[in-house]
């Protein structure tokens, strides 16, 4: 790992800026929206000057890019025919930058045959084992090693501060190392039992369902039910009760309430309505769903949501009994390519995914790369309807998921390298 580093340092400008601006990658993600722009705009600017002065212009002839340059125009389309292109412009046309990273990820990994493709996972593996020790020492200890501390009982925030998002941050570098891991045996389990009981303590339920959901798959999927499985999964589910039931109680007991209470107080309810009215998450959805089906074609924009769901939560609190509520997105996936992009921006965003998720498990089927899977099912989880999420255009959310979505496609881009 020292001399590949050292390697990088002898690498002309352009390259070296890249590469270790790719190495801090999860490190960045966690200093805000600013940073991981500005990041990611000098990383694109680095790997086009490398392609223009190389003249490797066939980089981008390839389905992959086609179909991102065709997302991107659609989302231009629809801010010109919307009626709030100010609120919408900066987002349409700044998705550039995420196509141009998905390719910028993807050359620097397979850069001189995957030279640095150990060092850059290897690198993410040691961050990841840092943010997860720290994330221990918050839940143990109320706060974390700089001292931050999550305003809210049952959640931890870790390196973000009042930023209650580090799960999502999680849920996507645990499947990373572990797809690195696949190899090491006594990693791989280790890495498995302790993301599971990590993601736990978070206190990100959707993102602890997503990833529990995610090991699954992958266990399933590379077919590794065994008995050091069973043991370790049991084992698991005890360290787990043995959190909930000892030590920090405050702690514990707000996530007991998180992930018990609070979900079977709304389950035992008789009614629908009364489900939906007694929690903080579906009526953003019905407002978002009431937004769509008064903008079915162009939606309200990438940008407006905000704007909009308030402005509709002030003409109806609620719709039929049930009871709407207003946010910058709706924290659904699905309702919120509904809402902001109307019915055709659904299903061209919808099938460009089942397309690139049907080429990578092809493609995964036939190379065998777990790296392609774990990403694969980072995509796919992502995916799930119902489960509450981050917002899909937003600069946190979108780099993590345009990472994965490179490294799904990694080794499957055509041109990349010639």
């Amino acid at each position: 790992m020292k001399n590949d580093f050292l390697n990088v340092f002898e690498e002309r400008f352009s390259i070296k800026i890249s590469l270790i601006l790719l190495l801090f990658f999860p490190v960045i993600l966690l200093m805000g929206s600013a940073v991981i722009n500005l990041s990611i705009v000098l990383i694109n600017i680095f790997f086009l000057s490398h392609v223009v002065k190389k003249k490797k212009f066939k980089i981008f002839y390839n389905d992959i890019f086609y179909l991102l340059i065709a997302l991107w125009f659609f989302l231009i389309l629809n801010t010109l025919l919307n009626d709030s292109f100010d609120n919408n412009f900066s987002r349409s046309f700044a998705f550039i930058r995420f196509i141009l990273l998905i390719f910028s990820i993807s050359y620097f990994f397979s850069y001189k045959s995957f030279q640095y493709k150990k060092l850059i996972f290897k690198f993410w593996t040691l961050i990841f084992a840092v943010v997860t020790l720290d994330l221990i020492f918050e839940y143990f200890f109320g706060f974390n090693t700089l001292g931050f501390k999550s305003d809210f009982d049952g959640r931890l925030s870790g390196f973000m501060g009042d930023q209650l998002k580090i799960g999502h941050w999680y849920l996507c570098f645990s499947l990373i190392v572990l797809g690195n891991y696949f190899n090491q045996s006594n990693k791989f389990y280790f890495t498995l039992f302790l993301s599971i009981v990590v993601s736990f303590i978070i206190g990100e339920r959707a993102n602890f369902f997503r990833l529990f959901i995610a090991f699954s798959l992958l266990i399933f999927l590379i077919r590794l039910l065994s008995f050091k499985f069973w043991i370790l999964f049991i084992f698991s589910i005890f360290i787990i009760y043995l959190l909930i039931s000892s030590s920090n109680k405050t702690m514990n007991e707000a996530i007991k309430y998180r992930y018990f209470d609070q979900i079977y107080n709304v389950l035992k309810l008789d009614t629908f309505k009364e489900m939906n009215n007694n929690n903080a998450y579906t009526p953003m959805y019905f407002n978002a769903y009431d937004l769509f089906k008064k903008n079915k074609l162009l939606g309200v924009g990438v940008g407006s949501y905000l704007e909009k769901s308030h402005e509709n939560f002030r003409k109806n609190t609620t719709i039929n009994g049930y009871k709407l509520i207003p946010n910058t997105h709706p924290h659904q996936f699905h309702f919120e390519i509904l809402a902001t992009l109307g019915l055709p921006g659904y299903i061209l965003i919808s099938m460009f995914l089942l397309y690139f998720l049907f080429k990578s498990l092809r493609f995964y089927v036939k190379k065998k790369n777990i790296v392609n899977l774990t990403s694969f099912l980072f995509i796919l989880v992502f995916c799930i309807p119902l489960l509450p999420m981050g917002s899909f255009f937003t600069t946190y959310g979108a780099s993590m998921f345009w990472l994965n979505f490179s490294l799904m496609n990694l080794g499957n881009f055509k041109n990349l390298d010639y």
